[in-house]
């Protein structure tokens, strides 16, 4: 090393902001005091990109770097992480995301990082795709796990399914689940009051919320099915879908054939989306494919009851007893839970006690940033 901080260069397919973005951009603060040296580089003009230059965050955008899969841009977004590296002289560099995962790491060997750390929030080959995708997907991180020296998956079964399928990078494959920082969240809550005025709720609504962007794996037009089941239930219940997205035009249109706009309220995006949650009642999660969700472990930290489908993370976030996990794909088994719930207001306030207890003794964001950052330096 010929400077006298360590230098960690972070690369994440976009900017667009979600669970790996909100991951990078809190874990970058804490290194900054800790006498790091950091640079960003994200795809696309996305939030990440503007919350830096709020924070004073160093910050690339990266030109060519597209989340689709495109021959002529892959190998044009190679050519300019090359660069990147090159100029920043990284003695680390961290992953992120899956497409960056296989781009990112052909670069830095080629540039000769000493170290290569990839953090998968959900392998992309369980994502409900073609035959010939999952493929791609599937063999793009067993042969380009041998140029990362080390791989961090963010819940035990997702680490189980990597040896399972011989994703084995250089040195060791670990997991590292995501954390909070409870007091600085509750710091951040505003009082149910606000953030219902912020809203445009009512006092006296019951309010079912889900925060998700509005991509495919989060399965929203699925969830509004699902909804749709429920039109019995006192018109003072009301769903809350916290998010936006490249769905947005399918999801709106489904909203209005289904008639579900006395029912269910799309806010868009909330960019103070985290400080929320005092809002809400309840909490689903209704996704067909996910890693370890931010936003499932916001609403529990929040006190929130919370039903979650089964994939990634949920069941082992939430059981024994932090809540309510559903089949995958059943909607009748979803509307079920949420008239379950909504029937027995002893059993919704101890399961939200439960899933506040989980966080604080399970998910701890301080344990989630040491771990992290040892494995960046020697």
């Amino acid at each position: 090393m010929d400077h006298a901080k360590p230098r960690v260069l972070f690369l994440v397919t976009t900017s667009e902001w979600g669970g790996v973005q909100n991951f990078i951009f809190n874990l970058t603060q804490e290194m900054l005091r800790r006498n790091f040296e950091i640079l960003i580089a994200a795809g696309g003009d996305g939030e990440l990109g503007q919350r830096c230059a709020e924070a004073h965050l160093p910050y690339l955008k990266l030109e060519t770097m597209r989340r689709e899969i495109s021959l002529f841009h892959d190998m044009a977004a190679l050519h300019e992480i090359r660069g990147v590296i090159k100029q920043f002289k990284p003695d680390a560099v961290h992953l992120n995301s899956s497409k960056m995962g296989v781009i990112g790491s052909w670069a830095a060997n080629l540039e000769k990082v000493p170290r290569i750390v990839y953090r998968i929030g959900g392998w992309a080959f369980l994502e409900q795709t073609s035959w010939l995708k999952h493929k791609i997907y599937l063999w793009s991180e067993i042969l380009t796990a041998v140029k990362k020296d080390i791989i961090v998956t963010v819940h035990p079964a997702d680490e189980a399914l990597a040896k399972l399928h011989h994703i084995q990078p250089r040195r060791q494959i670990m997991t590292i689940s995501n954390g909070l920082d409870l007091e600085k969240f509750d710091r951040a809550l505003l009082s149910r009051e606000t953030a219902r005025e912020q809203l445009g709720l009512m006092p006296e609504q019951i309010v079912i919320s889900a925060v998700a962007n509005f991509f495919a794996p989060k399965n929203i037009p699925w969830y509004l099915n699902a909804i749709a089941q429920l039109s019995d239930l006192p018109d003072t219940v009301k769903f809350v879908i916290v998010g936006d997205g490249p769905e947005r035009p399918l999801i709106e249109k489904l909203h209005q054939d289904l008639n579900l706009s006395r029912r269910v309220i799309l806010t868009g995006r909330k960019k103070n989306t985290q400080s929320l949650y005092r809002a809400f009642d309840f909490f689903v999660l209704p996704s067909s494919k996910e890693g370890m969700p931010w936003a499932l472990l916001e609403a529990m930290a929040a006190g929130l009851p919370c039903i979650a489908t089964d994939v990634g993370a949920c069941r082992w976030m939430l059981e024994p007893d932090a809540g309510v996990i559903v089949p995958n794909q059943n909607q009748t088994a979803l509307a079920q839970a949420i008239r379950a719930l909504l029937a027995d207001k002893p059993r919704s306030e101890q399961l939200g006690r439960a899933a506040r207890l989980a966080v604080a003794n399970r998910f701890q964001w301080q344990t989630a940033v040491d771990k992290t950052i040892s494995l960046l330096i020697d």
